[in-house]
């Protein structure tokens, strides 16, 4: 009887001075679509409950739902999610209304000496940041260089004046009939498209105070690009009609000679059994032959993803814990088919030899240009689509567009 008793006594002593978040259980949100995939999340939080003893309950949503989902769990008394999956447009308009908060010092400490500010820059609002960077998502340019040698050429464009001539050659040859295809469809993609040319014009969307301003000579030229490859018969008016994945389709089935799209867009040039590997080549997004001497010399727009914890999270602490498990070199050195974050990452001889693109890539994403850090950007981002798009189909001159753009635009920050 002694026994037993002593066995319970040393059990209530055990339990009693257990880490607190033995036991523990949080909730984390992500994708379901491009990214790290489910899987890797998945072992990822099994190994991390293996060492601290906290459990990682994770739900898998479509990027069109995520949105709505965390609005949801906000307006609860205890979130239902401890960790979201924050797409950066997303930042200013949770920050402002209060859905996350900022990352601790110490861990933001980390977060710039391993990052470059390029990436972290995405997250900042208010002078805080929102979320530890976890997805480098950017563009590139891609090339078929079959079409493109029976075009008569040897290597990708420099230039965006280098690109139309080298696709005009192709279409007047009858090689191809549309050799560029993109996502111009009245969405998301489109403001994304269109933030990139700017760049390569020499601009941005808004200006050194992170106010608007589209009625400038960059965002007039690059509307006025946009159209003119539609005018021309250079760019497949399918691309009106088509999101990003179809738009990857099409070019690994051999069917345009020019295309940008996110970085995943080179993995599947490498499973393509009708576009071989050395047909279709990465390389940088190409700026107008005026930006050359202005040391621009390429451009890409930011689709970057972040970690985050929830303003009604009780579980917080060990939230930041998982985030900093889950986001760490270690992880993102075993799934190299993203490109990581860190730039210890980047120079490990292992990275080099799984991504033979790293290099073009890290030149790449110095060329990176953000949508409008804005609580109101949702909104905003409507008001670009429908006049970018009516301009694309000819309703009206880019500059009109972009002055109507501006215009509303004013009305929704007021």
């Amino acid at each position: 009887m002694k026994t037993i008793i002593k066995l319970i006594f040393l059990l209530i002593l055990t339990i009693h001075f257990l880490p607190k978040t033995f036991g523990e259980e949080i909730h984390m949100l992500y994708m379901a679509q491009s990214g790290y995939q489910p899987a890797d999340i998945v072992n990822c939080a099994n190994a991390f409950k293996k060492q601290t003893g906290i459990t990682v309950s994770l739900q898998f949503a479509q990027y069109e739902d995520q949105y709505n989902l965390i609005q949801e769990s906000s307006k609860l008394p205890e979130a239902k999610y401890d960790i979201i999956l924050l797409d950066l447009i997303w930042t200013a308009d949770f920050a402002e209304r209060q859905i996350i908060i900022p990352i601790p010092k110490e861990l933001e400490i980390h977060v710039k000496k391993g990052i470059i500010p390029e990436i972290y820059r995405a997250f900042y609002y208010e002078h805080k940041l929102w979320a530890v960077p976890f997805l480098a998502n950017f563009q590139l340019f891609y090339t078929n260089m079959d079409l493109l040698h029976k075009a008569g050429f040897s290597k990708p464009p420099d230039t965006l004046e280098e690109a139309v001539q080298m696709a005009k050659a192709a279409k007047k040859r009858g090689i191809i009939k549309y050799p560029f295809f993109d996502s111009f469809k009245k969405q998301e993609a489109l403001v994304c498209e269109y933030v990139w040319v700017v760049g390569a014009f020499g601009g941005n969307l808004t200006d050194s105070n992170n106010r608007i301003r589209l009625l400038n000579a960059p965002n007039i030229k690059a509307l006025s690009f946009m159209v003119n490859l539609l005018k021309e018969g250079l760019m497949n008016p399918y691309s009106l009609k088509s999101e990003e994945v179809f738009a990857a389709e099409v070019f690994t089935m051999g069917d345009a000679l020019f295309t940008t799209n996110w970085t995943f867009l080179s993995g599947l040039i490498k499973k393509s059994p009708y576009i071989i590997s050395k047909c279709g080549r990465a390389s940088l997004i190409p700026v107008a032959q005026s930006q050359e001497n202005n040391s621009v010399k390429t451009s890409t727009v930011s689709g970057f993803q972040g970690l985050s914890v929830t303003q009604n999270s009780k579980h917080k602490k060990s939230a930041w814990r998982f985030i900093q498990f889950l986001s760490s070199p270690a992880f993102q050195k075993k799934h190299l088919e993203e490109m990581s974050v860190w730039k210890t990452v980047w120079s490990d001889p292992n990275t080099m030899k799984k991504d033979p693109d790293i290099n073009l890539k890290k030149k790449q994403i110095l060329g990176v240009h953000n949508r409008p850090i804005h609580p109101k950007y949702r909104k905003i981002s409507s008001v670009l689509q429908e006049w970018i798009y009516k301009a694309l189909l000819g309703k009206i001159q880019p500059k009109e567009a972009l002055l109507n753009a501006q215009k509303e635009i004013n009305q929704i920050i007021r």
